[in-house]
C-alpha cells in the first residue's frame, strides 16, 4: 500500500523567536518548601555546599538565591569557633541537632539563630535539611525586659534607702503617705511579683501580682516571711532554706534561686527569684528587695516550640518523600511515553528488514538512530534531565516526523491539519506535553485499533487550544475500564494544564480523542510577539 502524507501548514512565518528558558516545573512540595515562613536550607553532608535554599533563608542571610547556592557552610558559619565544631560533630554523630548557634549574614554581621538540622540519606548521597529561626530580636527583647527589671529593683533600693532616711529624719506624715503611695504604684506596675522584705521587722510587702498569680489573699500587700515560705513545695523547702541561711550568714549582696511553689489551687509553679541584699556596716542583712518570676509559662512555650519544630521536621520529611514519589511517577511517564516509543520504532524498522528485504540498509540505519536516541533519553533521565525534541524542532515538525516515520513502517495513512496552530505562542513545556499525548495515542492506535487512516488536528484561538486525533479502527466501549496506563497518562498530562479529555468511540466505529486546553498564563510564552 502506498503511503502518503497530507500536511496543511503555513510556511515562512518569521515571528518565531529564540526559545525562552523553560519555566521550572514545581511540585506542590517544592512550592510549600520555597514559600515556607521558616528559613530552610538543604546542604551536602560530604562537601557542606548549599544545594537548595528557600526564599525565607535567602532573606534571612541577605543573599540572592543565586548567590546563596554558591556558598557552603563555611561561608555562613564561623567554623573556627569551638562550639560550632562540637555542634556539627554532634549532628554528624546523631543524625540531628537542635541548638542556638551564630550565623553570618552577607556582609559579615553575626546573629543568633535557633538551629534545627536533620540528616537524610537517599541512595548513595546524604543531605542535611536545616531550619533557621532568627532569635536576635527575642534575645534583644529579653535583655530589655531584664534591664527594666533591674531598673525596678534599683528604684526599689533607692526608695528603700529613702524610706530609711525619711524614718530617721521623722518626715511628716503627709510626705510619708505620698512616698508610700508612689512606692505602691511602682510595686504594682510589673507583671512579675515584686517584694520588699524587712528582715529585722519580719515584714514582707508583696505586689498585687502575688495574689493574682498564686491566689493567696493578703491584707494591704503585707504578710510575714514564714507565711510566704510555708507555700514552698515540700520537696524543695529544705534545700531552699539551707541556701537562704547560707546567704544570710555570708556577705553576699544578691541572692538568686530556682524552686517550686504551691498555688492556692494546689497546682505547682516553677519560680525564679532574684533579689538585692541590703546590709549594715557590720555585714548583717537588713533587707531583701527583688522579684519572683513564674517560669512555668516559659517552659510551656518552650515545649510548644519543641512540638512545632518536630512538626516542621515531619512536614519537611513528608514533603521530601512526596517529591520522590512525584519524581518516580514522572520518570515512569517519560519511559512509557518517550523511551518506549523510540524503542518501538527501532523494533519496527528491524522487522521491516525481515518483511521487505529491500532497502535493508536504510531500515537498519533508522533502527540504529532510534536506539541511540532511546539510550540518550535514558542517560539524561538518570541525571534528572530529558531531551525535548519539541524545543529543538518545534511541535509541528516533531508531529510531522512522527507521522512520517510511523507510515514508513506501518500500513497506515496519517493526515495532519496543523495550519491554525501558532507555534511560538505557547511555552516549551506545554509543546512537549502535547507531543507526548500525540505519541501516546498513536501508540494506542497501532497496538489496538487496527486502523488504516488517522487524522491529527491541532488548532487554537484566543481562549482554547484543541488537539484532535481520530482513526477508523475497531473502536472500544468507553464505558468499560481500560487496561494499561496509556489513557491515564493522557488524562494526567491534560490535567496538568487544566485541560479536559474526551474519548468518542464505540465498537466497530473508530475513535476520536479530543483534548481541550484553556489558554492561560501557565502555558503562554509571555515573551511572544504573537
Amino acid at each position: 500500500m502506498r503511503k502518503t502524507l497530507k500536511i496543511n501548514r503555513e510556511k515562512g512565518s518569521n515571528i518565531y523567536k529564540q526559545p525562552i528558558a523553560i519555566k521550572n516545573h514545581k511540585t506542590l512540595s517544592h512550592l510549600a518548601f520555597d514559600n515556607s515562613i521558616q528559613a530552610n536550607i538543604i546542604s551536602s553532608v560530604c562537601s557542606g555546599k548549599i544545594i537548595v535554599a528557600n526564599s525565607a533563608a535567602c532573606k534571612l542571610l541577605g543573599y540572592s538565591r543565586k548567590e546563596l547556592l554558591t556558598k557552603s557552610r563555611g561561608d555562613i558559619l564561623d567554623l573556627n569557633e569551638r562550639s560550632i565544631k562540637e555542634i556539627l560533630k554532634q549532628r554528624t554523630a546523631n543524625g540531628h541537632v537542635k541548638t542556638l548557634i551564630s550565623f553570618i549574614k552577607k556582609g559579615g554581621k553575626a546573629f543568633t539563630c535557633k538551629f534545627s538540622s536533620v540528616i537524610f540519606k537517599g541512595g548513595s548521597s546524604e543531605i542535611f535539611i536545616s531550619t533557621l529561626e532568627d532569635m536576635s530580636q527575642s534575645i534583644l527583647k529579653q535583655k530589655e525586659i531584664d534591664v527594666q527589671k533591674e531598673k525596678i529593683v534599683a528604684d526599689n533600693i533607692v526608695l528603700a534607702k529613702a524610706k530609711s532616711d525619711e524614718e530617721k529624719l521623722d518626715i511628716e506624715g503627709a510626705a510619708k503617705a505620698e512616698y508610700e503611695e508612689n512606692f505602691k504604684l511602682i510595686f504594682n506596675s510589673s507583671s512579675d511579683i515584686l517584694y520588699d522584705i524587712d528582715l529585722v521587722a519580719n515584714k514582707v510587702v508583696l505586689s498585687d501580682a502575688y495574689e493574682k498569680e498564686f491566689g493567696y489573699k493578703i491584707i494591704n500587700n503585707t504578710t510575714s516571711k514564714e507565711d510566704v515560705f510555708s507555700h514552698i513545695y515540700p520537696d524543695d523547702k529544705e534545700a531552699v532554706m539551707q541556701d537562704y541561711s547560707r546567704m544570710l550568714a555570708s556577705e553576699d549582696v544578691e541572692w538568686k534561686y530556682n524552686f517550686r511553689f504551691l498555688k492556692s489551687d494546689e497546682s505547682v509553679a516553677n519560680l525564679f527569684t532574684s533579689s538585692v541584699v541590703l546590709r549594715n556596716e557590720d555585714g548583717k542583712a537588713l533587707r531583701r528587695i527583688g522579684h519572683l518570676q513564674d517560669i512555668s509559662k516559659q517552659k510551656v512555650l518552650e515545649e510548644k516550640l519543641e512540638q512545632e519544630i518536630k512538626l516542621k521536621e515531619k512536614q519537611i520529611e513528608e514533603a521530601t518523600e512526596e517529591a520522590r514519589e512525584m519524581e518516580r511517577s514522572y520518570l515512569g511517564k517519560e519511559l512509557h511515553d518517550n523511551v518506549n516509543q523510540l524503542l518501538g520504532a527501532s523494533r519496527l524498522y528491524l522487522s521491516m528488514v525481515k518483511w521487505v528485504g529491500e532497502n535493508s540498509e536504510m531500515y537498519l540505519s533508522r533502527s540504529s538512530e532510534y536506539t541511540i536516541m532511546a539510550i540518550e533519553e535514558i542517560r539524561k533521565l538518570s541525571k534528572g534531565l530529558t531531551t525535548d525534541l519539541t524545543k529543538n524542532l518545534g511541535l509541528l515538525e516533531s508531529i510531522e516526523n512522527l507521522t512520517r516515520d510511523t507510515m514508513e513502517v506501518n500500513p497506515i495513512k496519517i493526515s495532519c491539519v496543523l495550519d491554525s496552530y501558532i507555534e511560538n505562542r505557547v511555552n516549551d513545556q506545554f509543546r512537549k506535553n502535547v507531543f507526548r499525548i500525540v505519541q501516546e495515542q498513536m501508540n494506542n492506535i497501532l497496538k489496538h485499533a487496527k486502523a488504516t487512516e488517522v487524522t491529527i488536528s491541532l488548532s487554537q484561538n484566543k481562549k482554547i487550544i484543541i488537539l484532535s486525533i481520530s482513526d477508523n479502527g475497531v473502536g472500544f466501549d468507553t464505558g468499560k475500564k481500560q487496561k494499561g496506563i496509556g489513557i491515564a497518562n493522557i488524562k494526567s498530562r491534560a490535567v496538568s494544564y487544566n485541560g479536559t479529555v474526551d474519548f468518542v468511540s464505540q465498537p466497530g466505529h473508530g475513535c476520536v480523542l479530543v483534548v481541550t486546553f484553556p489558554v492561560t498564563d501557565a502555558l503562554l510564552n509571555t515573551f511572544s510577539n504573537a
